[in-house]
């Protein structure tokens, strides 16, 4: 149990800044670019949609962790916006790590600096990963969506999707180990370990 509480209070502790950042961040290039207004500044974190599969992954100590910035705008384009948008982030973390990597930390304080740009970079290659997931405000799951005319079978797929309850199969799914085993497994965390290396390479 105190091994437990450890683990959530650090992951907390290290991805709080960077989840809060990262998404706020995307929802300022998301509103820049389909030309939509923020009704407040707290617009993109301000949905269930944000922790409740943040803090599923965190509690059940999950590898893949993710938040979902509340949406300006359905459709595939925005979600083109926001999934570029992680990119950027992606790597601005990475230009960061490095440079953490290369800075001394001041005697007697942890090396947060350190953490939090390594962290930043990994969310966002996280949340990379998940657009892969057939679910609204994704890549994958608004292509479907547009498809729904084109082949009748989707139709249904469509309207389950596009209502509150995909929330609940969201926060499920950040719970449980299947993403860490498909997409995190496949894709995110060797990327990550290369990411990882390089910057230890180019910052030596």
């Amino acid at each position: 149990m105190d091994a437990w509480l450890n683990i959530v209070i650090r992951q907390i502790t290290l991805y709080v800044l960077p989840v809060l950042i990262s998404l706020t961040l995307v929802c300022m290039i998301e509103k820049k670019y389909t030309h939509q207004t923020i009704p407040h500044p707290f617009f993109a974190i301000a949905w269930r949609g944000t922790w409740w599969p943040f803090f599923a992954s965190i509690f059940l100590t999950r590898g893949t962790i993710f938040a979902l910035p509340q949406a300006l705008q359905a459709g595939l384009k925005a979600a083109c916006i926001r999934f570029s948008a992680h990119l950027l982030l992606t790597f601005i973390g990475f230009i960061l790590y490095i440079f953490t990597l290369s800075q001394q930390v001041p005697v007697g304080l942890p090396p947060l600096h350190h953490w939090w740009a390594k962290v930043f970079m990994f969310f966002n290659l996280c949340m990379l990963g998940i657009h892969l997931l057939p679910l609204p405000g994704l890549v994958c799951g608004e292509w479907l969506i547009a498809q729904r005319h084109r082949y009748p079978l989707l139709k249904q797929y469509a309207q389950i999707l596009t209502t509150t309850h995909h929330l609940w199969l969201i926060t499920l799914l950040a719970g449980s180990a299947m993403i860490d085993l498909s997409i995190g497994s496949a894709i995110i965390f060797p990327i990550y370990e290369q990411l990882a290396s390089l910057a230890n390479h180019l910052s030596g």
